[in-house]
């Protein structure tokens, strides 16, 4: 006789019972109505970047670009020369797209936003990882004030392999 197939019900049945007990579980916190027990919200991270309306766009697209397995290059195309507002200061919102591939299992890409050639205040960000293809963006905010400046997007690979960027498409907008 097959013994197999009761064992096996019987085992689906106490994984259901215990599922639909887990889930009907009261809370006393919620006057037995069963919900689940309350978690600390997390507040999302919510950043702005406007300066008015848009003054200027530029957009960039190339075929594709690799990164040497531990090294950083700077992004082609990704380098604008503009000169600053008369007065104040203007805000530009820079984007990096493409498909990506990092090289390696563990292996974290990643991007840095440079304005004259020293990086933004926001730092560098995660761009893809772990060798799996993917549709990678980021996007960057900065202040440009009076004056010429140069800005750039950097790449840097986390060793292990080659990171290879499809299609990436840098894209700024001005806003006055």
């Amino acid at each position: 006789m097959n013994t197999s197939l009761p064992i096996a019900a019987a085992g689906l049945l106490a994984v259901t019972l215990a599922g639909s007990t887990l889930v009907g579980t009261a809370n006393a916190d919620d006057g037995g109505k069963g919900s689940a027990p309350k978690v600390p919200a997390a507040r999302a991270q919510v950043a702005a970047c406007t300066g008015g309306p848009t003054i200027a766009m530029m957009s960039r697209a190339m075929d594709f670009q690799s990164v040497p397995a531990g090294t950083t290059a700077e992004v082609e195309g990704s380098q604008w020369n503009v000169k600053g507002p008369k007065k104040g200061k203007d805000t530009v919102l820079v984007t990096l797209s493409a498909m990506a591939s990092s090289g390696g299992a563990g292996e974290l890409t990643s991007v840095t936003f440079y304005r004259d050639g020293v990086g933004t205040s926001e730092g560098t960000k995660y761009f893809t990882y772990n060798n799996i293809l993917d549709q990678a963006t980021v996007q960057f905010c900065t202040r440009i004030p009076k004056g010429q400046h140069t800005l750039a997007l950097r790449v840097t690979d986390g060793g292990g392999g080659a990171t290879t960027l499809y299609y990436p498409t840098i894209t700024y907008q001005r806003f006055g």
